[in-house]
């Protein structure tokens, strides 16, 4: 069957998902509202997000390529295992959305959901790379904790930078088309592009162009589940579990801004004698936002930006570039970030 025509089921699928989450969350009252100090939107906005991609994604997989569903994914059991229970860390997300819980408690769930999908597929890091121009840096049984590190690491990174409209939504739907044609380069189906369809639909409704009563949030349900699905996906790429893989050096370009904000910004806090899981308005756009930019403005430099980082990941694959250019590629970005943005601010700020 026609791939366009799989592709407007993906439409429409989705679009059901996100009018249906949006109505029943509306009913419950699970609603972001202003705050006035990190939460500067108008009027009160389902947090239904994540769950309607989530559902979206799994009837389409269900509905268009079964083969590829939940359970079975082919050949690629280790990414239907990581599916099934990413839904603990939807369901996570989904009770801080009603009920703010303590960052500790988060921590825990992450934690726990990531080493189960290492005991359930045995897929972690063993492998990082030729990062130093040493040889291969072979962790062995070590990735673990690694691995476990790294994905909550991102899972936390995209949690933090979803404070504004559509940011997180552009900084997954590009890296994720990018590696969409990267796969449809070494011959595998448009299956990829299927992520790409249902975040540009609801790109539609969060940045609310079909009106506000349609408006719809991620909620920390979809921004902690699409951190933790991206980092799982990531590493099956870079470890060999899929039919086409790069070097895992070249995964941290796909997901260079939220990483580099966040590495950052633990680093002010600490700086600032601040917990480092204590909210505040020290990441980029918060930035960019109190400095009097418009948003729309905002959100075109992330994409300039994501567009860019995610164009370099995917020369470096295409071409094969050496890992250790990338690795220190990647540690002047995250240098000249801190150096000239994060530093001066938390400098500034312990002044007052």
């Amino acid at each position: 069957m026609n791939l366009l025509y799989y592709y407007f089921i993906a439409v429409f699928v989705t679009v059901v998902c996100i009018l249906l989450t949006i109505t029943v969350f509306r009913n419950f009252g699970i609603l972001d509202r202003p705050d006035g100090v990190r939460k500067i939107h108008k009027g009160e906005i389902s947090l239904g997000g994540g769950i309607a991609i989530f559902l979206s994604m799994t009837l389409i997989l269900y509905i268009i390529f079964p083969e590829y569903s939940p359970g079975s994914f082919g050949n690629h059991s280790a990414l239907g295992s990581i599916w099934v229970i990413s839904s603990i860390i939807l369901f996570l997300g989904l009770l801080d959305d009603i009920r703010p819980m303590k960052p500790a408690i988060r921590l825990i769930v992450q934690i726990v959901a990531s080493w189960l999908v290492i005991v359930s597929t045995d897929v972690y890091v063993e492998d990082l790379g030729n990062l130093l121009d040493l040889g291969n840096i072979q962790l062995g049984s070590i990735g673990i904790p690694v691995t476990i590190f790294m994905v909550v690491g991102v899972c936390n990174a995209f949690n933090m930078l979803d404070g504004m409209d559509g940011l997180v939504g552009f900084l997954l739907l590009i890296p994720g088309t990018f590696l969409a044609v990267l796969s449809s380069m070494y011959g595998n189906i448009g299956l990829l592009y299927l992520a790409s369809i249902v975040l540009s639909v609801f790109l539609v409704f969060n940045l609310g162009l079909l009106g506000k009563s349609k408006k719809i949030f991620l909620g920390d349900s979809g921004s902690m589940w699409l951190g933790f699905i991206t980092a799982w996906f990531l590493i099956c790429l870079s470890q060999n579990e899929s039919s086409f893989n790069f070097a895992p050096v070249s995964a941290l370009w796909f997901v260079l801004i939220p990483l580099v904000d966040a590495l950052s910004t633990f680093m002010t806090r600490i700086w600032s004698k601040k917990s480092i899981f204590r909210g505040d308005r020290s990441h980029l756009h918060h930035i960019l936002i109190d400095a009097g930019l418009k948003k729309w403005l905002i959100l075109v430099i992330f994409l300039l930006f994501s567009a860019g980082f995610s164009a370099l990941g995917f020369f470096f694959i295409v071409y094969e570039i050496p890992e250790y250019y990338q690795f220190y590629g990647f540690l002047t970005v995250w240098f000249f970030f801190h150096l000239l943005v994060k530093q001066p601010m938390a400098i500034r700020d312990s002044r007052y």
